[in-house]
């Protein structure tokens, strides 16, 4: 089962996320496919500095906004947080998503 965790401030803002273990290979790749593409678009197209942790053989996979961080990052998790939630609703048995405030 995966196990999906969006970090949040006290606010309530996107500060990053963690993603650990595998799922079922369809849920596997959309969750894959999409903090892969967060990662490459907040490096591509924002100006926020960020720690990247990830494992080579896969199965986790975390980032952290750190510096400067801009309007573009913050909406790219967000649309993260939209497409890992529509993969919960559909494949609950599958993933769960946690948020942990830091």
């Amino acid at each position: 089962m995966i196990k999906f965790t969006f970090y949040k401030n006290k606010s309530g803002e996107l500060k990053g996320f963690e993603c650990i273990n595998h799922g079922r290979d369809i849920v596997c790749a959309a969750v894959s496919i999409l903090t892969q593409n967060t990662v490459n678009s907040v490096e591509a197209l924002s100006d926020t500095r960020f720690k990247l942790n990830f494992s080579p053989e896969g199965g986790f996979m975390e980032l952290i906004l750190t510096e400067g961080i801009d309007n573009n990052a913050e909406i790219l998790l967000k649309s993260l947080e939209l497409g890992i939630g529509g993969i919960a609703a559909e494949y609950s048995s599958e993933i769960e998503v946690f948020v942990k405030e830091v």
